[in-house]
């Protein structure tokens, strides 16, 4: 497995981000504008905010705003505080509707549409698969968590929502691109408007840099050291979702992380799938859920909202939307 630290480092003028299933990388040198990069580690990947053309102390200032906003999105929305909204919503299952916090409410919505659109395709079985256990669940588990899946229904109505089932949400899938989308909105207020946020691989890119769009690595799945295409892109948000970061392998068997919820075990099919959408709580669902129905289906998902998408199957061809043929090199 690549260390994202040792790739970062041997980029000469190159800024490399590894997300949960990807490893996007932009291009931000920049000869006539002063250069700001910020790291901060939170949602359990190192978060970067590049600022571009700003004075030091306003530069610092804005960027420890967006680090705020964001923390505040992810403590909000998280499984792993059991104090945090999503928890808080999660024990009123079979309880009937509870008031929702405007981020938690607007979260449930996209997921609840991510979930419709891919006829389930969305819905994690994530605590199931943790590579980090490096073991294959029991055939019975899988079975009671498909069995919970099936029945979950998140019934959203005027600001109030209700889970109908005991089957515990997990908005891993897409809350991080919630986040960055709230650090964007932060940058903007302020007056930014060149700049990049990325959280582990969920990329927003304000503006362009030096006048030239952004240039965004795609790495080959098969060797994720190495950059395999190259978009050029403005204003866009950015996620991948692939199978060559969190896995485990077992009698010869490669399981990742990123589950179909129609089976129960990791997705088969896709090796590495992006999205190019307005926005990161969009890209970052539509990242996943396109990888789990595959890149013949998953390109026509991501067309039917309205973006743009880049993969590669089981046949290790890549295939793309045809938006991207004059931003892809």
């Amino acid at each position: 497995m690549i260390s994202r630290r040792h790739f970062l480092r041997d980029m000469l003028g190159v800024v490399a981000g590894a997300g949960l299933v990807g490893l996007p990388v932009w291009e931000w040198t920049a000869r006539r504008d002063r250069v700001d990069r910020y790291v901060r580690a939170m949602m359990g990947t190192d978060v970067e905010i590049v600022l571009i053309g700003l004075e030091p102390d306003v530069a610092a200032s804005i960027a420890e705003r967006a680090f705020a906003g964001m923390e505040g999105v992810a403590s909000r929305l998280t499984v792993f505080d059991p104090t945090s909204e999503l928890n808080d919503f999660n024990a009123t299952a079979g309880s009937g509707p509870v008031r929702l916090a405007p981020d938690l409410e607007a979260v449930l919505f996209q997921a609840n549409a991510l979930r419709s659109a891919t006829e389930g395709a969305f819905l994690p079985l994530s605590r199931l698969w943790r590579p980090d256990e490096g073991r294959v669940p029991e055939t019975a588990a899988i079975e009671e968590a498909l069995d919970a899946v099936a029945r979950a229904e998140v019934n959203l109505s005027g600001g109030l929502g209700q889970l109908t089932s005991t089957a515990s949400l997990d908005l891993g899938g897409i809350a991080k691109g919630f986040a960055v989308d709230r650090a964007v909105r932060i940058l903007r207020a302020a007056g930014v408007t060149n700049a990049i946020v990325d959280a582990g691989g969920d990329l927003r890119l304000l503006g362009s840099h030096a006048g030239r769009p952004w240039r965004v690595g795609i790495p080959d799945p098969f060797r994720p050291e190495r950059i395999s295409r190259v978009l050029h892109l403005r204003d866009a948000a950015v996620a991948t979702s692939g199978d060559y970061e969190r896995f485990f392998t077992v009698d010869g068997v490669r399981y990742h992380h990123i589950v179909d919820p129609r089976t129960g075990y990791p997705a088969r099919g896709t090796h590495s799938f992006t999205v190019v959408l307005p926005d990161g709580m969009s890209a970052d669902g539509a990242a996943t859920a396109g990888f789990v129905l595959g890149p013949r289906d998953g390109l026509e998902f991501v067309t039917g909202k309205g973006g743009e998408a880049l993969a590669i199957g089981a046949d290790r061809t890549w295939v793309r939307t045809g938006g991207l043929e004059d931003r892809l090199a």
